[in-house]
């Protein structure tokens, strides 16, 4: 059994973990057309449910272990923060690596080795699990931002619609349904003129 302070001090590991609820993506502050990282994972998730039945019918695949993935997958932005993806340099991915091992240290004990593994598994783009789960990452940033207040956010605005498009098809692409929608709202996206600089 625990001590009572022991407990106090697992709770406040748990809730170094709950910093994603606050951490805002695209170093934004906080309007209505912002999301929290927490916020992100969350729409991953129902994006995952929807896909998985489309692009795994023989339900072949481990849910459990995408539905991991998908919650643990942005844990290195409780120390770097959110960054857009294209803009990042090797020194960002770097520190992401150190981030990574900071997480860990400041996290409970009992979930150290289960963070660790699911990290390895995602970072590695091994299995089709992982590629899903980035897969899902792409898609439901884009099909959070197909609305009247995407055409708003600053992400857009400074985006050229070809960064856009390398930064998310290569990793959408091996998934037919997912792909055909990522076709279909990209389209759509680029003659409702969501991006402010286009090829």
């Amino acid at each position: 059994m625990f001590t009572e302070q022991e407990i106090l001090a697992e709770v406040s590991k748990i809730q170094y973990l709950y910093g994603l609820k606050h951490e805002i993506r695209y170093a934004e502050t906080r309007v209505d057309s912002t999301e929290s990282v927490a916020e992100h994972i969350y729409g991953m998730h129902i994006c995952a449910q929807y896909f998985l039945a489309l692009e795994n019918p023989e339900h072949t695949w481990s849910r459990e272990r995408i539905y991991e993935m998908v919650t643990l997958h942005d844990t290195d932005e409780l120390e770097t923060g959110d960054m857009i993806g294209y803009l990042k340099t090797k020194k960002d991915r770097e520190r992401e690596v150190t981030a990574l091992q900071t997480v860990l240290a400041k996290s409970p004990t009992a979930l150290k080795k289960h963070i660790d593994k699911v990290m390895i598994e995602y970072q590695e783009q091994k299995t089709v699990e992982s590629r899903f789960v980035k897969a899902i990452d792409k898609i439901e940033a884009q099909i959070h931002t197909y609305c009247e207040d995407g055409k708003k956010m600053s992400l857009l605005n400074i985006c050229e619609e070809n960064a856009i498009k390398k930064m998310r098809e290569p990793y959408i692409q091996e998934f037919l349904h997912m792909h055909s929608f990522f076709k279909v709202l990209h389209r759509n996206m680029i003659e409702q003129g969501y991006f402010t600089h286009t090829a």
